[in-house]
């Protein structure tokens, strides 16, 4: 996979090197975006990248692909930015958990039930982002957005949290298997096309995922009940520049630049908003919906489940996510509290 990579990355960085020397009127910007199977990708991103040249009054041109466009993985996202081979890339930090465990404390499971919190959270935390961006990496941190909400679905009657105990559950992380632990669950890993099989033939009881995904993979077909709860965070994502694109543009371009970027974001988290809304709505049987109408019951989460999992989070999951962010900084944990705790209210 490495050699692969490196030699995909080697063309990129051959051609941008012998490119026509860059005029501050005519700037050319390489972008690499995230999976271009998703609506933020198909509606969001790809427009306003081939777009932005006409908006910009001409001041910038854009080569923009997708990371599956180019059989790039995830996880290679961080070296792929650190290669140079693109001026502004997107990734999704539970994908770079392990290699920049300070960005994952953006996106643990428990901190958020909602898209107000979930933006509280990431504007309290967004100057250690920047600076764990513009330290380890290089970067300059232009947008930060999130898909749905990764939520549960259940075959049989689950009112609550607690009859998890004992079930089997698909998860798709450290931290969510971690959560589902300690909820007395069993963690399986399953790929996302595994787990309609999964569930119909008992391999899993319940779950987690996209409530937009789910649906558009039939999940609702061999599950009975949905709850809202995000047992497995949100899929948040950076768009970021590299340092040395960001430092040769002017200060004018660098205005209108992070002002563009900020409409993106803003339309990108109304898209995140909507995709969860019309994938529970169309799960559960309620209109509107414009994907696939289920029959599931939803479960609407109790204070009581919502205190435990918040209990988890400060008790078992920060506490593990800190042993992973104190091999690069310290402070993280208590960085984490005073920032993301703070806006939700979480106190160890």
């Amino acid at each position: 996979m490495l050699k692969v990579l490196t030699s995909a990355l080697s063309v990129l960085t051959v051609t941008a090197s012998l490119a026509a020397p860059v005029h501050a009127e005519d700037i050319k910007i390489r972008v690499l975006g995230w999976y271009g199977n998703q609506p933020q990708s198909q509606q969001v991103e790809r427009p306003f990248w081939k777009e932005l040249n006409a908006r910009s009054n001409g001041q910038f041109s854009t080569n923009f692909r997708t990371i599956d466009e180019l059989n790039l993985k995830g996880f290679e996202s961080l070296r792929t930015l650190k290669s140079g081979a693109f001026d502004i890339l997107s990734f999704q930090v539970s994908f770079v958990g392990g290699e920049a465990p300070i960005l994952m404390g953006v996106d643990l499971p428990g901190a958020a039930f909602d898209f107000d919190q979930l933006q509280k959270n990431i504007d309290a935390y967004r100057p250690i982002l920047e600076k764990e961006l513009d330290t380890r990496f290089n970067a300059k941190l232009l947008a930060a957005w999130s898909f749905p909400f990764q939520i549960l679905y259940c075959k049989g009657d689950v009112k609550s949290l607690d009859d998890l105990r004992g079930k089997k559950v698909r998860v798709s992380g450290t931290y969510t298997a971690k959560l589902a632990a300690d909820l007395g669950a069993a963690g399986v890993t399953l790929a996302g096309p595994e787990v309609y099989q999964g569930l119909m033939q008992g391999v899993v009881d319940c779950a987690i995922t996209g409530s937009q995904y789910g649906n558009s993979n039939d999940w609702f077909e061999v599950s009975d009940t949905l709850s809202p709860i995000p047992l497995g965070g949100a899929g948040v994502v950076l768009t970021v520049a590299r340092n040395a694109f960001w430092q040769k543009l002017s200060p004018e371009q660098q205005t209108t630049l992070a002002a563009e970027m900020k409409n993106m974001e803003t339309d990108l988290w109304k898209i995140g908003r909507q995709g969860h809304e019309d994938g529970v709505n169309c799960n559960t049987g309620i209109q509107p919906c414009d994907g696939k109408p289920g029959k599931m019951t939803l479960i609407p989460p109790t204070d009581a489940d919502k205190r435990k999992v918040q209990s988890l989070l400060a008790s078992s999951i920060v506490p593990l996510w800190t042993e992973d962010c104190a091999k690069f900084t310290k402070t993280c944990g208590e960085d984490w509290m005073n920032t993301i705790g703070a806006a939700a209210g979480i106190k160890q």
